[in-house]
């Protein structure tokens, strides 16, 4: 399933810049009357037209935003949900934007064949909020494995979201009929991360603490099944304003799991290795 994260800004929405519009207008201006070349800024003209260019940046703001409210990627609560009801998704009490997001795109993506890995990954989803993942696979015809990863803990779900999965995933108008399901909890992958961070000269020390919470939240908001924990990925996440560099310790190297595995962070431990210009 594409990341929508990933895609280029779509050109309807423009960029915008209040001085840009504001010499454009002034341009037009002189056009129509060379007469007003030698104006000054105290000018009721100028005024006037300062006026008109910042009431047209908001207007063209507007524009952007009813653009953005139609799109996938970057629509947000009620505009969100009026594009879910086209495709019959409706959000779960609790659930947030990036999840119901994710369950959209899963349904959208899952309708192409009924019993597609997304048809799956989508009524796993779907089955309660707290679930953050869901990966199908066939190891042989007619058998599909269906893997859980919950947003709790370590991301090993408990027997009873497990069996509230299966129950979703087993009705007739869910399953393919040709198709036996096992719901079971994805692989933990347990990883250590230790490092030492060397600190500019005037940085506080409590840099490090500020940079160990930022990379724990970003390691959540960034995991799922089938992710990849790259040594580059948590040098530029251990990053913060005031570190000079990074020596990774651990992991020695990139730690790659299967589909149906994740990582969890098991513990982390940052020590400060100096100061450095």
């Amino acid at each position: 399933m594409q990341d929508l994260t990933r895609l280029q800004n779509p050109n309807v929405i423009e960029s915008l810049d209040y001085e840009t519009i504001f010499t454009h207008m002034k341009a037009e201006l002189l056009r129509l009357d060379p007469s007003f070349s030698a104006l000054l800024e105290s000018d009721p003209a100028i005024k006037i037209l300062e006026i008109a260019a910042w009431r047209e940046l908001l207007l063209r703001q507007r524009v952007n935003d009813a653009a953005r409210a139609n799109l996938l990627a970057f629509a947000n609560t009620a505009d969100l949900e009026h594009l879910a009801a086209f495709y019959d998704v409706q959000r779960k009490s609790e659930e947030d934007d990036e999840a119901f997001r994710k369950r959209v795109q899963a349904k959208i993506v899952g309708w192409s064949t009924a019993g597609s890995r997304e048809h799956y990954r989508y009524h796993a989803l779907s089955a309660d909020t707290r679930i953050k993942d869901a990966r199908a696979e066939s190891p042989m015809p007619g058998f599909v494995k269906l893997s859980i990863l919950s947003k709790e803990g370590d991301g090993m779900p408990s027997q009873e979201l497990l069996d509230k999965a299966r129950s979703v995933i087993l009705r007739d108008d869910v399953r393919v009929l040709t198709d036996t399901v096992e719901v079971v909890s994805s692989g933990i992958i347990p990883v250590s991360i230790q490092a030492k961070i060397y600190l500019y000269p005037e940085t506080p020390e409590d840099i490090v603490e500020i940079a160990k919470t930022a990379f724990i939240n970003a390691l959540d908001e960034a995991k799922g099944l089938g992710w990849n924990l790259t040594r580059s990925w948590v040098i530029a996440h251990l990053f913060a304003q005031g570190v000079q560099r990074i020596e990774l310790l651990n992991p020695l190297q990139d730690v790659i799991v299967e589909d149906h595995e994740c990582i969890a962070l098991e513990n982390i431990h940052l020590e400060i290795g100096g100061r450095d210009w």
